[in-house]
Order: structure tokens, then sequence, then C-alpha cells
């Protein structure tokens, strides 16, 4: 009598779940999408939820590979010369992007874009990767992790994903702007620009000739060169930063300051404290003093050492 007074219960259960249960039973299906594409143009990827992976290589098309759920449509690839898109339609198109998100829109796509290719990305909650892709990338996400290799200009916008970044030699443009999500960004010249509200950082960089990183909250190490007349800002409100020059101290002014943080330098004079407050304030010159070096933070500490 247990047994069948059991049963009956999770029969009941099942049936007031109704479409609740569906979308951890419906079946995916697979994808294979192809399209002549121009060996320069421009792919742009648009995605809700799930997992896109985008890789460069030697031919001269688009294909998108893998699976999808129930909810999806379709994978539509389409285009005319140098343009072409990728984007995946839910069933219910009529639901804004806020609301796709995270309702079984699940995707696991893999797009092969020409290699020589600049890539576009507008996300929600998917998860990026980018590899082997030569031109200019522009990502747009709002929860998804990020992991590119970028070879030119890089440009990300996030919420709260988690971004790591890898930037070639001949990457000289790199903007970042994210809320919450961490950030790990390596290599990459000329001009840097990095702007965060709560998300921590490790930057490594090579010689750039401008550096701007701007946070809130969030602790960073930065190691990085400086061009002759380069210039390096750093900002923030109870950040800490750590800033390594490598290869040497650069020939540069320095205004260092912080309201109530600590201010640590392996060269140069030692911080004073300012007469009118309780601030500390490291200004000098190091050489010539043709780069200029500003880091500035309310209640953070500041440390400033060299790398060899």
């Amino acid at each position: 009598m247990k047994h069948h007074t059991h049963v009956l219960r999770i029969a009941v259960a099942l049936a007031l779940l109704g479409p609740l249960a569906l979308p951890a039973l419906a079946e995916r299906r697979a994808i294979d999408e192809h399209k002549p594409a121009d060996p320069q143009g421009q792919v742009e990827v648009t995605d809700v939820s799930g997992r896109i992976s985008v890789s460069g290589w030697d031919k001269a098309e688009v294909a998108v590979t893998g699976s999808v759920n129930d909810n999806v449509e379709r994978v539509e690839v389409d285009g005319s010369g140098a343009r072409t898109q990728v984007r995946v339609v839910l069933k219910n198109s009529h639901v804004s992007h806020w609301e796709w998100g995270g309702k079984g829109g699940d995707t696991d796509l893999t797009v092969h874009v020409p290699r020589g290719s600049s890539v576009s990305a507008s996300l929600v909650s998917a998860d990026l990767s980018v590899d082997g892709v030569l031109g200019n990338q522009e990502i747009v996400t709002t929860s998804g992790d990020v992991h590119t290799t970028a070879s030119r200009e890089l440009r990300v916008r996030t919420v709260s994903g988690d971004l790591t970044l890898n930037a070639g030699a001949d990457s000289k443009m790199i903007e970042v702007n994210t809320v919450s999500g961490d950030l790990h960004l390596s290599g990459g010249s000329g001009e840097v620009s990095v702007t965060t509200v709560s998300g921590d950082g490790s930057i490594t960089l090579g010689t750039v000739s401008r550096a701007r990183v701007k946070t809130v909250s969030g602790t960073f190490t930065i190691t990085t060169g400086l061009t002759a007349d380069g210039r390096f800002e750093a900002e923030s409100v109870s950040g800490d930063f750590m800033i390594h020059f490598a290869g040497g101290v650069p020939p540069a002014e320095y205004d260092l300051q912080a309201f109530s943080g600590d201010l640590t330098a392996c060269f140069g004079p030692k911080s004073e404290h300012e007469h009118w407050g309780p601030g500390s304030r490291l200004s000098f010159k190091e050489g010539a003093g043709t780069a200029r070096v500003r880091v500035d933070t309310k209640s953070g500490d500041v440390t400033l050492c060299t790398k060899h």
C-alpha cells in the first residue's frame, strides 16, 4: 500500500510540473551549415545561451557545426558580399534577449571562419572562445565567459563574465569594459584601456604607448613596458594596484597619490604625507622624464616596482 501511495505522489508531482519538466528531457539535434565567405570579410555571431567556439581556418567559407536543444528553431548562416551572419533563432522569437537567457536556448556550436576574418559577437549568457582569427574582434556579452586570442584590434564589453584575453604583438588597440568579471590579459602593445567596477585583474603587456586602467574596487596586478614618450594611468576608489615596469625604470615624470591608502615604490623618493590631509603623495622625475606615469586611488594601496 505504501509503495502505491509513493508512486501516486510522484505521478501527481510530474503532472503539476507539466511543461517545466520538459526542457530537461528535450532532445538535441545536430547542426551542419556551410556558406562561402570572403577570406578577409566580417563574420557576425549572435547567440543567447550556451557555448560558441569561433576558430579560424584556411577555407573561404563559414561552417557552423555542433548541436542545439529543442528550443532553438534554426541556426541561420546568411549574408552577402564581405559580410556573413551567424544567428541562433529561438522558437519564441517574440521574447526579448533579456528574457531568453537561461531558458532552454542552449547551443554548443563551433563556427569555422576564414582565418583573415574580422569577428563581432553579440551574446547574452553564452560562453565564447575565439582562436586562430587574424582580423579585428569586437565582443559584447552579458554574463558569458570570454576566452580569446587576438591578433589585431580587440574590443570587449561584458557585465559579469570572466575574461581571458591573449593578444599578439600586432595588437595595437585593446579596449576592455566590464562590471564584475575578472580579467586576465596578456600581450599586446600600442594603446590599452581597461575599465572595471569590481572585477580583479592580472595584466601583462608588451611595450605600450598608452595604458589606462580604471576600477572602483578591483585589485590589479600590472606588468608593462612603456615607450619613451608613453603615458600610463591607473585610477581606483578602493582597489589596490601592484605595478611592475618591465626592463627597468622608465624615464618619466611620476605622480602617485592615495587619499588613505599606502604608497610603496622600489625607486624614487619616499612618499610624503600631504600637509592638508591624511593622504600620501609621490611626485618625482626619472631620467629625461619624457613619459608620464600617474596613479590615483582613494583608499587603495599602490606598489610600484621594476621587473627585469
